[in-house]
């Protein structure tokens, strides 16, 4: 089974910087976002499902409404495969609804209508859910399964500079990490971009994250090259 455990945000520095094993694995790297003006969620996540460069054509479509984008399954590597599921993934199978409550989230502690407690708790139940499907699917007969998670990005906007809180969230996703690795025969792990500081919050950063259980280079990996990646694994 290839496994592609998408984790939003991840950021490079971190990893290292806390030398977390089970996402670094065996060979791990940064990608390279030199292509797009901005590193965008859903431009990135449609981009690397795609292999093609995805940033004019969403960007065109407004930010407001680029989160409604969906490819169709012919659009994605996913095509390659028989059997396949993919969780929670921007820009093909993510709730649009659960995306509403992010934004909803935020404007109402932006606004101070509730505290950092209020705001996380909606979104640490939603990870829970994805982090259950995800497991429970990795005891299935899939080809490739894909378990997108975007705690650390959505969390991070508001708490990405307490240190100790961050740190908790990198151990939650290295614990998810070392179960996907015992099931995988392949496991990729992937983020869109990174994070940095801005104060105690957090904003986008130029470089994503990339790491293997095999021992393969993918160097300064662009996101439309996964693409061709994965099907150097299907075609294994």
């Amino acid at each position: 089974m290839i496994v592609i455990l998408a984790i939003d945000a991840l950021e490079y520095d971190l990893v290292e910087k806390w030398d977390m094993k089970e996402l670094k694995q065996l060979k791990y790297g940064k990608t390279n976002l030199s292509d797009y003006s901005e590193p965008r969620t859903m431009v990135l996540w449609s981009s690397i499902l795609s292999g093609k460069n995805k940033e004019e054509e969403i960007l065109k479509i407004g930010d407001k409404e680029m989160w409604n984008f969906k490819l169709k399954t012919e659009e994605t590597f996913f095509s390659m495969f028989n059997k396949y599921l993919a969780i929670d993934v921007p820009g093909f199978t993510q709730d649009i609804k659960y995306h509403e409550l992010e934004r909803e989230q935020l404007k109402k502690f932006f606004n101070k209508e509730i505290d950092v407690d209020e705001f996380d708790k909606p979104l640490f139940e939603h990870h829970k859910q994805n982090k259950e499907q995800f497991l429970k699917a990795l005891n299935g007969d899939y080809e490739i399964v894909m378990g997108y998670f975007g705690l650390i990005d959505v969390v991070g906007h508001i708490s990405f500079g307490l240190e100790t809180k961050m740190k908790i969230l990198y151990k939650e996703m290295e614990e998810i990490a070392k179960i996907a690795e015992e099931k995988a025969d392949i496991l990729l792990i992937l983020s869109d971009h990174g994070m940095e500081a801005i104060g105690r919050f957090g904003d986008h950063s130029d470089h994503g994250f990339w790491s293997l259980n095999i021992n393969k280079e993918l160097g300064f990996i662009k996101p439309v090259e996964i693409y061709k990646l994965i099907k150097e694994f299907k075609e294994k």
